[in-house]
This record gives structure tokens, C-alpha cells and sequence, in this order.
């Protein structure tokens, strides 16, 4: 007799998974959603569509069918599913209506996304001081060609604008009769609207083509890139209205937030006095034309040596969550509304978390046991006997002109790339900064003498 448990490999990622969620807590955070009794058949288990969620995350899919379709002969996704080899998988639908009206409302993912964050913050993924926020655009589920004009004004927002002072409707009139070409129509976030998606608006860079958005804010830890927060919204106004809601949601999953690094386009000065109010240190530049008292501040403060590596984990940590984003699952909304985006961005953000907790658990076991052949991480490395000083030296640097590339992802890598050799930032003697960089000081020192 076959046994499904048996074709998949101990080492299967969806096997270690399966251990690191609690997936109790999740049927739990369902049940309000669901009727217990009642006539009817029995409803599929939530658990299985939650899995059915993280998988489509997990592998980057970009629909539903395709994961189903797949589940059909791989294994290891029907048995993280929890179906034997000749059960008949749950229909798509099912997770369509799931997503779009059962679960739209719910915190069935937030819920399960702190919870994977909480593991992460357990491991020491998270220092929990500086946090990192980018925005990203991600296609909507619509065409231009759903664009209908509106009569009334639309405003930054979307809705339309009613004005309380008019007695009666302006009447509408024919207009009269035209000759020559017939002028081409434009439209703008202002006069038009999308009927398949009325959250979605407008966008258009120079080289681009254009075409429906909604706007993805998310907020990243520096220290394992561990995605502490996210924001769906629409693609209107500034990005720095979504940065309350942002800290707000990180501190209610532990995150300390003393620090923020964001680009200028989370710059103003309403950001900059909200900010303070938080007791939150902005590492924002400002604005070329900006000239009030909070700009200035910010241009001295981002000359620091602090403000310039606030920078650098920036371009390095932020943007690189959202590339990883893109590459599980976000680069197109599947279902239409900003609230059913921010179930899949819920998702794809515990997915990469999640493979945070694979890659140090295996780290964390291969520095205890040594496996592979290699040494473990925390075991000090013996000098071979007979070996002089000097033979254990560092390798030279290479000549100017011919700078050696260094392709580790480590971000001091980056770091010590992009300044050259200019002073890092110094941290006090007490911090845990602090120390880490006397450790390395006194390691260049010895290895130089």
C-alpha cells in the first residue's frame, strides 16, 4: 500500500511549514465566519483554504487554477493540503468566494501574519528599532477601456464631490455642432473612474504605458529583511499618510520603531511633525524645493554618518522586499478592491517571512551540528599547528583601479561598497551597534599587525 506521508521529503518546504504555523489558531480566527449545523453539506475546512492562499504566495503563482492544477500530480502540496492520493481537490470557486466575500472582511490573515511575524521576532530575525518603509505600484484587475467620465468632479480620494450650497442640478445641454478632426479625449483620476474597479486609478510614467494601479506600502526590519508590516491603498495623494497606520500595526506586533528610513516621496512637512509626535526619528530626505524649518533639519540630519547608512538599508532592504514581493505573487492584484490586495499582499508577506524562519532554523542547525562537512557557526576556528601569524592573514586587497567585487548579500557588503572608504557611522560604546563594531575594529586591527 502506498502512503502519501512517505513520498514526501522530510526536507520538503511545505513540510517545515506545516510544523511552523499553528494552524489551530487559524481555524479558530475562521469559526465566526462559518454556521455550525444547519442544513446544507459541510463547509470545506478553512485551514485548507488559508494553505491553498500561502502555496499560491509561497510559489508565485498567478492564479488559483494554476495551483489546483498543479496539486493534481505534486505531492507535496496535496499532502500539505491534507488530501490522499485519490481525493478530489476543492474547486476554485471555492477559494474565489472565500477571498472575495467570506474572508474580505476578516482578519483571518492579519491574524495569521503577526503570528509568523511573533515567531520571527522569537528568533531574533527582529531588532526592532529602525523600520524601513517603500512603496510599490501593483496592477490592478482592470482595463482603460472600463473607464467611464463622470459628470461631477472626482476628488484625490475618488469619491464624488457634492456641493451643499447648489439648489437644483445643472441642467445638461447638447452641444452644438462641431467640424473639423474630432479632438482627442483624454482622462485623469479627476474626471474618470473605472467600473470594474472604482479603487483603482490611473497611472502614467514617461516610457511606461498606462494603465490601472493601487498603490503597496510595506515596512521592513534591516536586520533579516523581515517584513513587519503592510498597506494596501489607492494610488492618490502622498505616500506619507500611510506611515501612522504603518507604525501603529508594527508596535502592535512588538516592534519598538524608534527609527524610520523612507525615500523623499515621504516627505513633508506634515510627515516630519507627525512623525516627531510618534517619538519616531525620521531619516527622510527632503524635497529640493523645500525650504521650511523641518527640511533643513531633515538635509543635516541625512549628512550624518547615521542618516547616510539609513539610506543605504534602504536602497538595499526596503526595495529589495518588494522585488521579492513581485516574485511571490504581487506583481498583478488577482481579485478587484484594495481590501481583497491586502489579503494577497498579507499573504505574500508571510510567505517571505516564513522562508525567513526556514533559512535560519537551517543556519541555526548546521552551526550546532556542523552538517555538510562544515564548521559550525559559533565554533571557534583552531590555527593549524605550525602555522605562523602571517600565513593567517587576510588576503591583500587587490590594486587601485581594480576594486575586487564582492558579491555576498551581507548588507555591510553594501554598505562598505557604496562609501568607499569613508568613516562608518559610529553607534555608542553600550549598544549592541556598538559593540559589534569594536569586535570588527579590534578583528581588522589583528589581522593587519
Amino acid at each position: 500500500m502506498v502512503c502519501l506521508d512517505d513520498l514526501v521529503p522530510a526536507d520538503d518546504d511545505l513540510r517545515r511549514i506545516e510544523r511552523l504555523v499553528n494552524w489551530p489558531a487559524v481555524r479558530a480566527s475562521a469559526a465566526p465566519f462559518y454556521m455550525s449545523g444547519g442544513p446544507g453539506r459541510p463547509a470545506l475546512d478553512p485551514v485548507v483554504l488559508v494553505k491553498l492562499a500561502l502555496v499560491l504566495a509561497w510559489r508565485g503563482g498567478d492564479s488559483m487554477r494554476e495551483v489546483l492544477r498543479s496539486a493534481r500530480t505534486d505531492l507535496s502540496v496535496r499532502w500539505f493540503l491534507g488530501f490522499g492520493l485519490t481525493e478530489a481537490l476543492p474547486h476554485h470557486s471555492t477559494f474565489s468566494h472565500a477571498q472575495c466575500r467570506r474572508f474580505a472582511e476578516s482578519s483571518v490573515f492579519e491574524q495569521l501574519f503577526t503570528s509568523v511575524l511573533r515567531q520571527c521576532t522569537d528568533a531574533g530575525l527582529v531588532v526592532g528599532r529602525r523600520l524601513l518603509v517603500d512603496a510599490t505600484h501593483v496592477e490592478a484587475d482592470a482595463a482603460l477601456k472600463s473607464l467611464r467620465a463622470e459628470l461631477a468632479v472626482i476628488d484625490g480620494d475618488g469619491e464624488t464631490t457634492v456641493d451643499a450650497s447648489a439648489e437644483a442640478p445643472s441642467v445638461l445641454k447638447l452641444a452644438g455642432p462641431r467640424s473639423g478632426p474630432t479632438p482627442k479625449r483624454t482622462a485623469s483620476n479627476a474626471t474618470a473612474v473605472s467600473l470594474s474597479d472604482p479603487d483603482a486609478k490611473l497611472r502614467h510614467k514617461p516610457g511606461h504605458r498606462t494603465h490601472l494601479v493601487h498603490r503597496a506600502q510595506v515596512a521592513v526590519d534591516p536586520k533579516a529583511r523581515v517584513i513587519v508590516a503592510v498597506e494596501a491603498e489607492r494610488a492618490t495623494g502622498s505616500e506619507h499618510g500611510a506611515l501612522p497606520a504603518l507604525i501603529g500595526r508594527a508596535r502592535f506586533a512588538g516592534h519598538a520603531v524608534r527609527e524610520v528610513g523612507a525615500d523623499s516621496g515621504y516627505a513633508s512637512a506634515d510627515s516630519y511633525q507627525d512623525l516627531a509626535g510618534l517619538g519616531v526619528l525620521a531619516y527622510i530626505p527632503a524635497k529640493p524645493n523645500a525650504k521650511h524649518q523641518a527640511a533643513i533639519q531633515a538635509r543635516a540630519l541625512m549628512r550624518t554618518p547615521l542618516g547616510v547608512e539609513a539610506k543605504i538599508e534602504r536602497m538595499v532592504h526596503a526595495e529589495g522586499a518588494i522585488a521579492e514581493l513581485k516574485r511571490h505573487g504581487l506583481g498583478r492584484a488577482r481579485s478587484r478592491g484594495t481590501r481583497k490586495l491586502q489579503l494577497q499582499l498579507l499573504a505574500a508577506a508571510t510567505a517571505i517571512n516564513l522562508k525567513r524562519l526556514l533559512a535560519h532554523g537551517d543556519g541555526h542547525n548546521a552551526a550546532r551540528t556542523g552538517e555538510d562537512g562544515c564548521r559550525g557557526l559559533h565554533t571557534p576556528l583552531a590555527p593549524t599547528p605550525g602555522t605562523r601569524l602571517r600565513d593567517r592573514r587576510p588576503p591583500a586587497r587587490p590594486p587601485h583601479g581594480h576594486p575586487q567585487r564582492d558579491r555576498s548579500p551581507h548588507p555591510d557588503r553594501y554598505f562598505d561598497g557604496l562609501l568607499g572608504r569613508r568613516e562608518r557611522p559610529q553607534r555608542s560604546p553600550g549598544s549592541p551597534e556598538g559593540e559589534l563594531m569594536a569586535a570588527g575594529a579590534l578583528g581588522t586591527l589583528a589581522g593587519s599587525w
